[in-house]
This record gives structure tokens, sequence and C-alpha cells, in this order.
């Protein structure tokens, strides 16, 4: 539905409505009656896609006009616009998911994870999915000892893929933490035989080989420690069905309040993170009912430790530095804005041991392109085992794109969107992990598939698929003044010229064995 229609049915729906605000526990000063009639006639879901952000805010409200405008101060200053300019020249990424979850690989007392439960199927979820009990979830970090681990060539692999930048789990959902911690001991230092902080030689070895590193860190959903996403304490009002209620631990909930979770667990750990570790960026999650106040917090304690660190828009409020447009989601327009597409190597961010829902190169590569010529970067997700062990399955796709990265690269890197994104008869529609599990897409594309980034005054044009013969027509290209067309990655003569709808091009002989080729159009 789109914001027009949503409008009118606010409209009809004032008319019916008493000027009683049913906010819950929101913060709702300074909106007038009408106002918080039409934000009560949206439902929850509702409120999320017509304000485009999640969180507890209300936007009429005066905490939120006040921070916002905060935020827009910081949000556009010189050392933030730095930040920005580094990550998006980087372009493609690596996210890992590995955690305490990763002892159990999907499998719980006999279990699977679609052997029953409450919340979502992945593997980082099956402390909420199988209702373990906080006490006896602990015991498991007595079995986590990763003696395989080895941060150098976790990097090595994410280099050889071309990734430039590298986002590691601190902390999951679970509540235990990646790094040596002394806010909380359920954390790989303390709590496991290993003993060893992950997160720190990670950032180490990232550094060494010349990559960005960031962690992602869930600050507002914490099944150990209280975090419920602000639902209890800032959720709606009795009888309103909220967002992803089956997202918390209610089957076993820590008896503190959400404020007293913030300011003793999740703000303290930022601050440890900031404060002992070299970071590019923040990746926050779940901001289902996080009130602004907590949101604008923890941006600017991320702002006052480094300005240039960007910050995700879950961080909750619209208070976001980089848009994320969902879980396996491909946007279907391009943007301008500071985004970012996240995608996993299988089915599953945490290590499933049963998951070989493996993407193939070339799906990756398809992702890779659909995100950059939309304007945006690529983070791809490894789960690691429990012995630190990234899936040989994942570490080949992997190579393999970084065989083509090296070939095509330009197109890619410090690349921006072009007026066309794609010209060509395939069309692929992602709308999340299951929207492609259910679609079944082939990626079977054909000569006349192309896909476009920009450089200065450079256009760069992809295809999949080596033409039989060496001749292909771009109908996207007709109208401009080329001066030159290189094939990326070799020699020979390519020559062009101008047809009826489209400039036909003759290449030379294309020798790399990497999936398709790339073209280099100077104008």
């Amino acid at each position: 539905m789109n914001k027009k229609l949503i409008a009118n049915a606010i409209a009809g729906a004032l008319l019916c409505l008493p000027l009683i605000s049913m906010a819950g526990q929101q913060n709702s000063e300074g909106c007038s009656a009408e106002e918080l009639a039409a934000h009560d006639a949206l439902s929850e879901v509702g409120k999320q896609k017509f304000y485009g952000f999640e969180g507890s805010g209300i936007p009429c409200s005066t905490e939120m006009k006040t921070l916002t405008q905060e935020w827009k101060e910081l949000n556009s200053s010189a050392a933030k616009q730095k930040g920005r300019d580094r990550f998006n020249k980087n372009k493609y990424g690596m996210f890992i998911h590995w955690g305490l979850y990763s002892t159990f690989g999907g499998v719980y007392k006999g279990e699977k994870m679609e052997d029953g439960g409450t919340g979502p199927r992945v593997a980082e979820w099956i402390m909420r999915r199988k209702e373990i009990p906080r006490a006896e979830y602990e015991k498991h970090a007595k079995n986590f000892n990763p003696q395989k681990f080895n941060a150098d060539e976790w990097v090595a692999i994410a280099k050889a893929a071309g990734m430039k930048y590298i986002v590691m789990g601190s902390k999951h959902h679970e509540g235990f933490a990646m790094f040596d911690s002394k806010v909380s001991d359920f954390n790989i230092v303390d709590a496991t035989p290993f003993g060893r902080d992950a997160i720190k030689e990670m950032e180490i070895a990232a550094k060494k080989a010349g990559l960005d590193f960031g962690v992602y860190y869930s600050n507002a959903l914490d099944w150990r420690s209280g975090g419920d996403s602000g639902l209890k304490d800032y959720g709606p009002a009795p009888g309103i069905k909220a967002r992803r209620a089956l997202f918390v631990n209610n089957f076993d909930p820590s008896p503190v309040s959400y404020d007293d979770y913030i300011k003793n667990k999740s703000l303290p750990q930022v601050k440890e993170l900031l404060a002992n570790y070299d970071l590019s960026q923040i990746w926050f999650d779940t901001p289902i009912y996080i009130p602004p106040k907590h949101s604008m917090e923890f941006y600017q304690t991320v702002y006052e430790a480094n300005p240039e660190i960007l910050v995700n828009a879950r961080i909750g409020n619209g208070f976001g530095d980089i848009g994320t447009p969902g879980d396996n989601v491909i946007p279907d327009k391009a943007s301008s804005n500071t985004w970012e597409g996240i995608a996993t190597t299988n089915h599953s961010w945490g290590f499933k041991s049963y998951d070989t829902d493996w993407k193939s190169p070339k799906e990756t590569l398809y992702w890779l392109i659909a995100n950059v010529s939309k304007g945006g970067n690529f983070l791809l997700n490894v789960g690691p085992d429990s012995d630190g062990v990234i899936p040989k399955e994942s570490a080949d796709i992997l190579k393999q794109v970084g065989q083509w990265l090296t070939v095509n690269g330009e197109a890619i890197y410090d690349s921006k969107p072009w007026k066309v994104g794609h010209e060509g008869p395939t069309k692929i529609s992602m709308k999340g992990t299951k929207h492609r599990s259910e679609n079944k897409v082939t990626f079977d594309f054909k000569e006349n598939d192309f896909w476009f980034t920009q450089k200065e005054n450079k256009l760069y044009v992809v295809s999949f698929k080596k033409p039989e013969a060496n001749n292909i027509s771009v109908k996207s290209l007709k109208g401009l003044d080329i001066k030159n067309i290189k094939v990326l990655g070799q020699e020979g003569e390519v020559t062009w010229k101008n047809a009826s709808d489209a400039v036909a091009i003759k290449l030379p002989n294309l020798v790399n064995q990497t999936i398709g080729y790339a073209l280099e159009v100077s104008l």
C-alpha cells in the first residue's frame, strides 16, 4: 500500500476515532489530537512501513523532532561524510555470524530447527526457537573451544574474495560476547576453555591485510539479560498486536527493565568496543520498540568516540548512517543514499550443520552487481562452525567471486549507479530468505542481459554470459558519444557502430575463464 492510500485510510479513520492515544508507553508529548489519532489508525506493522523505521518513536512528538534535528546535524558532518566516502568505495564486504550458537549447528537434543519451535529457523536463533532456559544455555559455553580458529586465515579468505571490509558479530541475541568484556563475564574469554578475544584477533588481522573492520552488536535484543527490543516497556498498549512479538524471550525472561538492560549492559559493552577496537562501522539490530532516547544515545556514543564510524539504520527510529533493505533482499530501485545489501552464502546466517542451500558463484555475482548497480554495498555472510572453520563450500564460492573481481573489479569498486541499472529479458526479484527459497530462481542469464555502473567518464557493462559469436547489441548505449570500448582484463580490439535502436559491438575472442565479462566504455 502506498503512502497516499495510507493517508486516505487515516483520514477516514479520524472520523470515528476518539481523540485519545493508544501509544502505550511511547512518548507522544507535543502531538496534536489529530496527529495521535492518525498514528493510532495505523497497525503496528503499518507504522513501520509508513514512517520508514523501527522503534517506538512517534514522529509528531517533541522528543522525536528534537532528537531528529540533533541526528541530522551529526549525520551531515564532514567527518561522517568521510566515513561514508570510504564505505562507498569499498562496495563488497564479509559478514561473519559466529557465536555460542555455533556449537549447536542448528540441532538441540536431536531436533533440528525445523522440528518445531517459536521464531526464525536460522541457526543463530536456536536459544529462542527451542526455548532453552538461560541457565542451561550458559552451560554450553564450556563446550566452545574453537582450536582451529585462525584470524589470518579468515581474513585471507575475505581478501582472496575481493572483499574490502569485514563486519564480525561481537554479540548476537543470545547475549554472549565474542570479545573480552568487563561488563559481563558471559564472553568468549571468561566463560569458555578457549579464553581468547576473537574480535581483537580479527581486528589485528584485518588491519594487517589492509581491510576495514567493523562489528555487529545486538544492542536492542538480548535473550539473556533483559533486552526485549523495548516491547514490554515501550511497546503498544494491551490489546494491540505488536510487531515481531515472538522475537523476544518470553519463556525465561530476565527480571530487569529495558532501561536497566541498556544502562547496565548494552551501552557499556558498546563503549568497550569503541574504546578497545579500531572500527569502521557498528551494525546494530532488531530495534523493534527501542525508544528514540536510546537510539540517539547509541548514535551519540559512537559519534563521540569517532565521528567517522558508521552505524546502520537498525539503530532504530531513523537515526542511522547506512540503510539496509532487509535480510536477503535486493531493492527494486537505485538510491543515492548510503546503503548496504546483506545476504548469506547458504540459507542460515549462523552455522547450521545440515544447511546445503549454497549460492552458486554466478548467483553470488548477481547479488553483488544487483546491489552495486543500484548504488549499494554488498555484505556477504559466512557462518563458521564451532571449531572456528569457515565451511569449505563458502570459501570455494568466495574464491571464484574473487577471481572474477580480479579481472572485473573496476566495474564494482568505487562505482556509482548509472541511469540504467539493468537491460535484458531476465527479471529477478529478491524479497527475503523465504521468497528466494520458494521461487527457485535459476539465474540462467542471456547474452543480452547487461548491468551498468559508472565512474567519472567511464561506463561499465557487465554480462554473465559470453556470446556464442563475438557480437552483442546494447540498447542503453544508443545515443552516447563513445570514445573507446575495451574488455576488462584482456587485450584485443573492440569495434562498435550505431544500429537502429542500439550500439552493435564486435568483441575480440574472450580469453578469461571467469563467468561472463565486463566492458569499460569511455565517454
